[in-house]
Parts: C-alpha cells; sequence; structure tokens
C-alpha cells in the first residue's frame, strides 16, 4: 500500500499556508461592495464597472483608501505564488489519477490546470492595472480583461473537479463527498455566471471547501499495488 497523492499533498499543504497568509493581508471588509457580495477580492474579481471600482477603493470625498488599496496590491503580488502552487496541485492530482486509473480523460484536466494559471496570471495583471489607475479612472479597459480572465479562471478550476468527478465517485464514502462537492462547485458557478450575485460568493466557498477535502485526500488515500 503507498498514498500516491502524498506529493500533491504537500504542495497542497503549502496552498493553506499561502491561503491563511492571504487572508491576512487582503482587505477583510470593505465600506462598499457590489450587491451580493461581502469579502472585497471576490467582490473585486468579479467587479463588472467603473462606478463598483470607485465605491471600492475611493470615499465619497474623491480620497482613494490607500490603505486598502496597498492591502489589495500586495496580496495581488503574493497571489502570483499562490497561483503556482494551486494550479500545480491540481496538475499533479490530475496526472495521477491518469497514471494510476490509465484514463486519459484525466489529462484535460491536467491542461486546464495550465490554462487556469494563465488566466489566474493575467487576471492579476488586470487587477494591479486597475488600481494603479484609480486617478484617472482610466481602467475600463482593464475591467473588460478583467471580466475573461476572471471568468476563465474560475470556470476552469470547475471544470478541473467536473473531470475529477469519475475518479471521486468510484471511492468511499469521503470520496463520494469530495466528487459530490465538485459537482455542486460547477452547478453554483453556472449559476453564478449567469447571475451575479452571492451566488459568487457560494461558488467561491464551494471552490475553497474542495481545495482542503482534496488535500486532505492527498493524506489519507492509498493505493493497492499489489
Amino acid at each position: 500500500m503507498n498514498r500516491p497523492f502524498l506529493k500533491a499533498g504537500y504542495v497542497g499543504a503549502l496552498v493553506i499556508v499561502l491561503s491563511i497568509i492571504l487572508l491576512i493581508i487582503f482587505p477583510s471588509k470593505a465600506p462598499k461592495l457590489a450587491d451580493g457580495f461581502f469579502t472585497p477580492i471576490i467582490a473585486f474579481e468579479f467587479i463588472e464597472t467603473p462606478a463598483e471600482v470607485f465605491q471600492m477603493f475611493v470615499s465619497t470625498d474623491g480620497t482613494v483608501r490607500q490603505t486598502m488599496v496597498d492591502a489589495m496590491d500586495l496580496g495581488n503580488q503574493l497571489d502570483f505564488i499562490y497561483m503556482f502552487l494551486y494550479s500545480l496541485f491540481l496538475l499533479m492530482f490530475c496526472l495521477k489519477c491518469a497514471e494510476i486509473s490509465s484514463k486519459k480523460y484525466y489529462y484535460i484536466g491536467a491542461v486546464i490546470a495550465l490554462a487556469v494559471l494563465a488566466a489566474d496570471a493575467l487576471e492579476n495583471i488586470q487587477l494591479l492595472g486597475i488600481t494603479a489607475n484609480l486617478e484617472t479612472g482610466d481602467f475600463k479597459q482593464h475591467i473588460a480583461w478583467l471580466h475573461l480572465f476572471t471568468w476563465i479562471k474560475w470556470g476552469g478550476i470547475a471544470a478541473i473537479f467536473l473531470v475529477l468527478f469519475f475518479w471521486f465517485i468510484n471511492g468511499g464514502i469521503f470520496s463520494k463527498i469530495i466528487g459530490i462537492t465538485g459537482v455542486l462547485s460547477f452547478v453554483s458557478g453556472l449559476l453564478a455566471f449567469l447571475n451575479r450575485s452571492v451566488l459568487n460568493e457560494i461558488f467561491g466557498l464551494t471552490v475553497a471547501v474542495m481545495f482542503i477535502m482534496m488535500i486532505l485526500y492527498c493524506f489519507i488515500y492509498k493505493y493497492d499495488t499489489n
């Protein structure tokens, strides 16, 4: 018996550590967010109009909330490390599923993981571009690109969960719970795409739960090589 996902689990553990660091760095609240949102970084990633940007980062007297901008920028700069780690985790997990099962469709998840990494990097460039241009208000193009890259990233992650459903559903109770949660994450993401609202927050929460369960799975799953 061995633990084939252990190396992925170690990467996943780093993802959890950096997640905690980012939770501390990113602003935990904002004076005004778009309807349905309560997490500033989630609201920022799914922002749609210049008015929503200004209500988040600029006071009513026209003063930029620099402390909030600095915290958001620092978090997004560190996020380049974070995106590499979580994408690597998903990549390693999918490749191991393909190796163990000999099912080639798990390679689809691995390819999507690379696309997610690229989209997340481009997303961050747009986020940093928006905050860099708060004084001039010249960030409409950044918002347009942000919408595209944000949904490629989040949609890609949900798509990976859907691919991995076929792995998890054939396992034990905990494995099946992960698989079903992955499907729920995909569905909540689809609904959030169709109707930006608190559903985006729910979608983000299901993704976080999926990562935690998958990382735990890496340390407890055993495979009989005999």
